[in-house]
């Protein structure tokens, strides 16, 4: 069904393209109304949040400094429609999804690389490993993004973006002590130096950490990451481009909620790589060629201990995951660009399990997973550019179950005048199973077909320039078919569950003076397992967000921020646990010491409110940090 409606859109839209004539192109003064930050991953062009019809947010470095975050995903948690589930307090894993979906089912890329897991259980990607180190910007796309990105990207795409070299070379520094026994050192450089720009950085975070279950010892984390970004102009119109981040981190954990265990570990390593040529072809004809690469190795350690005497198992998780990918932008008349691209991808993956028992000893060999895939895309600007239109249609072929097609359209029209947009969208997309649902020794299933969706959102965004205030609403509504899930007497995977997801997101800012600036966002989801009618797992139904940045002098700058999760069931399909709702705040503060000093602190959890974000996992109290970053 999803196929169909995908094919007869798509086509049909892009007919009305073609056979439509296209009025003047006259722009209107940019200085009338506010276009927000420039986003690239909404339709692989650089353009601004209001001219694409999707929702999206853009997080700045300075928005990111300002927070006093040092994980991506606490940056996150304040998004509008982005819920964060997370099993225990440093080194417990942490998922990030939009909009009710499943884990597995956003896209998450780092520079454009896909980094989910290609021999996890749900493919999804780990963020409680990602510091916000080097990063420069997050770009998050909601709503199905297929047609561009292929599987995955059911319910959204975030792209954690690298900082880019400019100005003179210049070397930089960053430390910070806290509670829990922290200890966090940074070193960087980058710059520019004839036709090259660059950035490198490394960073070792230490901490005791607390206890991942409720009740135990302290589980203590230790974290190393490289990462960089070159590029060197070959000329005018050509350039070449690099960029890699490197992780490798130890985390002791626990065996579950309410489990403590002295002696498990945790280890983490992963190098996320991608190298490319970019070129202007022609006035009207620009094209990027790129091959990316990402490679994850895990292991979990459980030996034998006081506790549990019969414990000793070792299990460990390798994948890698590489594309090639060759897009080309071309530009028809002077408010349109037509995106055409291929694109090669490749998982593999392996793993084993060694334990006391026969039963624990398991072997999943190497195996492999290819697809090839096109994509067009058809991006208009329209009635002096008030109106935006974008089409846009892929076909993925796998070589495990055959082409999946899917397709998008979306559309925003503006009325400067009233600092009014109105936005809307709809896409079908799709979720490819993974090698570890295909081949594990125990659990795979080889028949699996790919998950498919169906979303569409609606949304206005309306300003106010003179009072410096701004509110934004969207709804939006999901369905998902062909979920796979644990088949409750054989346990292998199946195709065995449909569900749907639907809410609203609201978001307001507003800047009373040029010190002050307040912003709040609340998000309402409601999702439903079609079988059981329950909602699925984890999902809030409420969740809401608010901070206030204060200058309070030229030099000294602070947040004050505050994040609201509501109550959810646990698990639906195991238990009727639940997860209790929560409130924390937290305040950081900035000062300019000199033109290239700067103290900083924050305090986390001020009122040291004691929550699980899942039941049984403890969240964490309050910690005091301090630090002091430079550059020279």
């Amino acid at each position: 069904m999803f196929q169909r409606q995908a094919l007869f859109i798509t086509i049909t839209v892009f007919c009305i393209f073609v056979a439509c004539p296209f009025p003047t192109f006259a722009q209107y003064s940019e200085s009338a109304y506010d276009l927000g930050e420039v986003i690239v991953s909404a339709t692989k062009t650089e353009q601004y949040q209001s001219q694409v019809g999707s929702s999206t947010s853009v997080i700045t470095r300075e928005t990111i400094e300002c927070s006093g975050k040092r994980r991506v995903s606490d940056v996150l948690a304040a998004v509008p429609g982005v819920s964060i589930t997370q099993s225990g307090a440093m080194g417990g894993a942490v998922s990030v999804d939009i909009r009710g979906a499943k884990q597995g089912q956003t896209l998450v890329m780092i520079d454009g690389v896909e980094v989910y897991d290609p021999i996890g259980v749900t493919r999804n990607f780990d963020f409680s490993q990602l510091s916000t180190d080097n990063v420069e910007r997050i770009e998050i796309v909601r709503g199905p993004q297929s047609p561009l990105y292929g599987s995955d990207a059911m319910a959204g795409v975030i792209n954690i973006v690298t900082r880019k070299g400019s100005g003179p070379v210049r070397a930089s520094y960053d430390l910070e002590a806290g509670s829990f026994r922290t200890f966090r050192e940074a070193v960087g450089v980058g710059g520019q130096a004839g036709r090259s720009s660059f950035t490198a950085q490394v960073s070792r975070l230490d901490s005791d950490g607390i206890s991942q279950s409720r009740d135990g010892g302290a589980d203590a984390y230790r974290n190393t990451s490289v990462s960089g970004r070159y590029d060197f102009s070959l000329s005018d119109t050509a350039a070449l481009f690099l960029t890699t981040r490197y992780i490798d981190s130890e985390s002791e954990v626990d065996d579950g909620a309410y489990e403590d265990d002295p002696n498990r570990t945790n280890t983490y390593e992963q190098f996320v790589g991608r190298f490319g040529l970019s070129q202007q072809l022609a006035e009207r004809w620009s094209h990027e060629l790129s091959v990316s690469g990402n490679v994850l190795d895990r292991t979990d350690r459980d030996p034998a201990d006081a506790v549990d005497t019969l414990e000793d198992e070792t299990s460990r998780f390798r994948g890698d995951h590489k594309k090639i990918e060759w897009q080309h932008n071309v530009t028809l008349f002077d408010a349109d660009v037509q995106t055409l691209g291929v694109d090669f991808e490749e998982d593999r993956g392996a793993s084993y399990s060694q334990g006391q028992f026969f039963w624990s000893n398991t072997q999943s060999d190497r195996q492999t997973q290819q697809s090839r895939a096109g994509y067009g895309q058809s991006y208009w600007r329209l009635l002096d550019d008030r109106a935006i239109m974008t089409a846009g249609m892929r076909v993925d072929d796998y070589d495990r179950f055959g082409t999946q097609p899917t397709g998008k359209l979306s559309a925003a029209y503006a009325f400067p005048e009233t600092s009014t947009r109105l936005k809307a969208n709809y896409g079908t997309a799709f979720r490819a199973p993974n090698l570890y649902q295909l081949y594990d020794a125990n659990y795979g299933n080889a028949a699996l077909q790919p998950e498919e969706s169906v979303g569409a959102d609606i949304g206005v965004r309306q300003s106010w320039e003179k009072y410096r205030t701004f509110v934004d609403v969207a709804y939006f509504h999901n369905t998902y078919e062909n979920l796979i899930d644990s088949d409750p007497v054989t346990f292998q995977f199946k195709n065995i569950k449909e569900a749907s997801g639907r809410g609203y997101e609201w978001e307001a800012g507003f800047a009373p003076g040029e010190r002050l600036e307040l912003g709040a966002t609340y998000t309402y989801t409601k999702t439903q397992d079609k079988d059981t009618g329950q909602p699925l797992g984890r999902r809030p139904k409420n969740q809401a967000s608010a901070y206030a940045d204060w200058r309070i002098a030229s030099r000294t700058k602070v947040r004050v921020s505050g994040r609201y999760v509501g109550e959810n069931l646990d698990a639906p399909a195991y238990n009727t646990n639940v997860n209790k709702k929560y409130a924390v705040m937290d305040i950081s503060a900035r000062y300019d010491l000199s033109e290239k000093v700067e103290l900083f602190g924050r305090i986390d959890n001020i009122f040291d409110r004691e929550y699980e974000p899942i039941r049984g996992y403890s969240g964490m109290p309050r910690g005091i940090y301090a630090g002091v970053r430079g550059e020279f």
